[in-house]
């Protein structure tokens, strides 16, 4: 009890350093002194680390304990995809490397316009460069490139939604063109929107039964 409570004391927000574990401060007895004693876990300091600075490239609104938590639970799947190719007989072999995760790119001719109508459909944005944003919603995350060369033709993204008439509904009230949603035949109800470079969005949510 006592050590929980100076625990709490010295670190009373829960933070967790963000190091790579074959880091000094983690390896050794002293690093580990020196990261417990040093004012600055206070604030969840944490020392430079290529794949954590990589990452938050493409996060900008995650902290270190969210990479961390994605970075060990990444190992953990190759582990087992690893475990699983050596008790495989005969057939195709895993590569080991498992996907956790995708982020569309779209090529844009105007970063600044693409990121206000990206903000007009409810999501937040943010800037890698002058020529490069992001915009978020939820967990999708959309990357928006000018493009110095032109591309074959514009992207398209399928979003997967509990409630496809809703975001339609939300989407039109902002004043942006939807069309549908319409019922499907294979069991989805399915809508879509087309930005200002020509991208499109589709949305989806599966059918509801009639009368439930």
């Amino acid at each position: 009890m006592a050590l929980t409570v100076v625990r709490r004391l010295h670190n009373p927000r829960g933070r967790e350093c963000g190091c790579d574990p074959d880091c000094w401060c983690n390896r050794t007895a002293l690093g580990r002194a020196v990261k417990w004693w040093f004012p600055g876990r206070y604030f969840g300091f944490h020392h430079k680390n290529a794949d954590l600075e990589k990452w938050k490239h493409t996060h900008p609104h995650e902290t270190s304990v969210e990479w961390k938590r994605e970075r060990d639970g990444l190992r953990d799947t190759s582990a087992k995809g690893a475990d699983s190719e050596r008790g495989a007989v005969g057939g195709s072999r895993s590569s080991g490397v498992t996907v956790v995760g995708f982020e569309p790119c779209f090529s844009v001719t105007d970063v600044q316009r693409a990121v206000s109508h990206y903000e007009q459909l409810g999501f937040s944005s943010s800037y890698h460069s002058e020529s490069y944003a992001f915009a978020h919603r939820d967990n999708l995350t959309i990357h928006l490139a000018h493009g110095e060369q032109p591309t074959a033709g514009p992207g398209a993204l399928y979003i997967h939604v509990d409630d496809a008439d809703r975001l339609a509904e939300e989407w039109r009230g902002a004043g942006v063109e939807v069309v549908g949603p319409d019922d499907q035949d294979y069991g989805k109800r399915e809508g879509s929107h087309v930005d200002p470079d020509g991208n499109l969005l589709r949305f989806g949510s599966p059918l509801r039964r009639r009368g439930v």
